[in-house]
């Protein structure tokens, strides 16, 4: 282990960087304490080695590769926030290496404070541009209601529905946040007070179902304005930093002891964000206190990876609209519907647009039993690409078997074994073919 830390000799700023992604790596798989819990023992062990010694680069090397082990077999049916972090542990795993065997890699400080806003702003842009739908911006049924009615709700301990007139206000709110404000990391004068509007967004969040996406928002935004080539007051941000880890690992503790002591489930996101989000509010209020913005210089060389940058994120979220998927790409909690004939999307119309008909093809659920499957399905209909996707997966990975009755091209079909139908017929790209069940009539309600 010596060998290799004399070989790698890393920047402090950038060490600080990745503590907080060890910590966003954690809280990505904070479930697994009720699936696997030795694995998710084993990240904690990794990202105490980090509180120990920041400079214990090393540990967030062995959580990257868990990282990479766990997320890649499921890629792309995996959340937004663990896409990001997959692609950035093969990213962080690929400079480990060049650098252990001294490949010179041209990754100077400002490219990489580029880098990092570039990817931001335009993740935030398409989370925003997916939203400007008719049912994003319909106050009975719009995403924005049922993030803050839980929050209010559990903040006040008491059930609360937000008016029509704050639906409405929040909706404009959340596009102003998530399609405009990010473009002021990129300039000088409005870094800072971007940054802390889009942390204090997140800190907000964290107190519904968002811990984990605020975990990666925050490692993202910190990148986006930390100076690598500053001397930071390395002591006082370095124990800011292990604070945090250490409300991080708390929270994801706390919920298995919520179980085993009976707490409503109901209130289980809600009690992980308040543990977590006072660890994160420690962290910013000293970041803050030190931190100053400089002048980045851009190079005509950032040219190319910058504009890659972008445009592998557009196709990947924007292939929603000519029907390769609409789940897992940024269009989470949107009310979009991409339907051909149904598009609800005030810019892009469907129907102009779409080059492939898998969604449309589609057969709609009358029942369905099997004591496995959680989620419900009943009364909504399902490409048929995904239908063959989930059947196969249920006959894998259960004993028992799966009936339904089911409406495929107008006629009633009724299935004792899916194993033994024509829906138990997955090809192997249908896994990267990912769509949402898709609402039967009504406007569109919110779902991830």
């Amino acid at each position: 282990m010596n060998f290799i830390l004399k070989k790698i000799n890393i920047n402090t700023n950038y060490l600080l960087l990745l503590a907080l992604f060890n910590g966003a790596v954690l809280m990505n798989f904070h479930k697994l304490i009720f699936k696997n819990p030795i694995i998710i023992l084993v990240i904690i062990a990794f990202v105490l080695f980090a509180i120990i010694n920041i400079k214990y680069w090393w540990a967030t090397a062995i959580n990257c590769i868990i990282s990479i082990s766990l997320l890649i077999v499921k890629f792309p049916r995996i959340g937004n926030h663990s896409t990001i972090i997959l692609v950035f542990s093969i990213a962080l795993i690929i400079l480990f290496f060049l650098k252990f065997i001294h490949w010179k890699v041209n990754l100077d400080s400002d490219f990489i404070s580029y880098f990092f806003r570039i990817f931001i702003v335009t993740v935030y842009f398409y989370t925003g541009f997916h939203k400007l739908n008719s049912d994003f911006f319909n106050p009975c049924v719009s995403c924005v209601n049922e993030i803050n009615n839980y929050t209010i709700s559990n903040f006040i301990n008491s059930r609360f529905v937000i008016t029509s007139n704050w639906s409405r206000f929040f909706q404009f709110f959340t596009i102003f946040i998530e399609m405009i404000l990010p473009f002021g990391l990129l300039f000088h004068k409005t870094r800072k007070y971007s940054g802390i509007a889009l942390l204090v967004f997140h800190f907000y969040l964290s107190f519904s179902v968002f811990a984990d996406f605020s975990l990666i928002a925050l490692f993202l935004i910190f990148g986006s304005l930390i100076d690598f080539n500053k001397k930071n007051d390395f002591v006082k941000l370095t124990n800011a930093i292990k604070i945090y880890l250490i409300f991080i690992i708390a929270s994801v503790l706390s919920t298995y002891f919520m179980q085993r002591f009976l707490i409503d489930l109901y209130k289980f996101s809600f009690y992980n964000g308040v543990i977590y989000s006072i660890g994160f509010g420690f962290l910013l209020f000293v970041f803050i206190k030190k931190y100053y913005t400089r002048i980045y210089y851009y190079k005509k060389s950032y040219n190319r990876y910058l504009i890659l940058i972008v445009f592998i994120i557009s196709f990947w979220t924007l292939k929603t609209y000519i029907g390769l998927g609409n789940a897992g790409n940024l269009t989470m909690f949107s009310n979009l519907v991409t339907e051909k004939e149904n598009s609800n999307h005030l810019i892009f119309d469907t129907r102009k647009l779409k080059l492939f008909d898998f969604e449309e093809d589609n057969i709609e659920l009358l029942y369905l039993k099997n004591s496995n499957i959680k989620e419900n399905f009943v009364g909504y209909k399902i490409p048929v690409v995904e239908f063959n996707y989930l059947v196969h997966y249920w006959c894998e990975n259960y004993k028992d078997a799966v009936s339904c009755k089911l409406i495929y091209k107008g006629k009633i079909i009724e299935i004792k074994d899916l194993r033994k139908s024509q829906f138990n017929n997955c090809k192997w790209w249908y896994k990267y073919l990912f769509f949402r069940k898709i609402q039967v009539k009504g406007p569109n309600e919110c779902r991830w």
